[in-house]
């Protein structure tokens, strides 16, 4: 569910390719289920983009802020590493390394 959802883009209209590279990413544990992650990007269909979202009860739930000029983007979040359960309403209960384990 999301709480704050802004985003805002202007599209490079010119472009055709789309292309998108991931230019680096460093990430790291805060406690037993949160994580941060800082990522910098490259997107040739944006010229400029600004985007803040919080969402609780989903997957991943957490606080996320990026923004990018002329396809090179910064993004940074903080976010739970657990799984939202919607049929029990509940998170699944795996700590960090039990997720990076099992997705490695």
């Amino acid at each position: 569910m999301n709480i704050i959802n802004i985003r805002c883009e202007i599209a490079n209209l010119l472009d055709r390719w789309q292309f998108f590279g991931n230019l680096g990413c460093a990430s790291g544990r805060i406690s037993r289920f949160t994580a941060w992650e800082l990522e910098h990007t490259y997107y040739s269909a944006l010229l400029f983009d600004f985007e803040m979202r919080w969402n609780h009860k989903t997957d991943h739930a957490g606080l996320e802020f990026g923004t990018g000029i002329f396809g090179y983007g910064v993004h940074f979040r903080i976010y739970d590493t657990r799984h939202w359960n919607h049929f029990d309403n509940c998170w699944e209960d795996r700590d960090f390394n039990e997720y990076f384990d099992a997705n490695s």
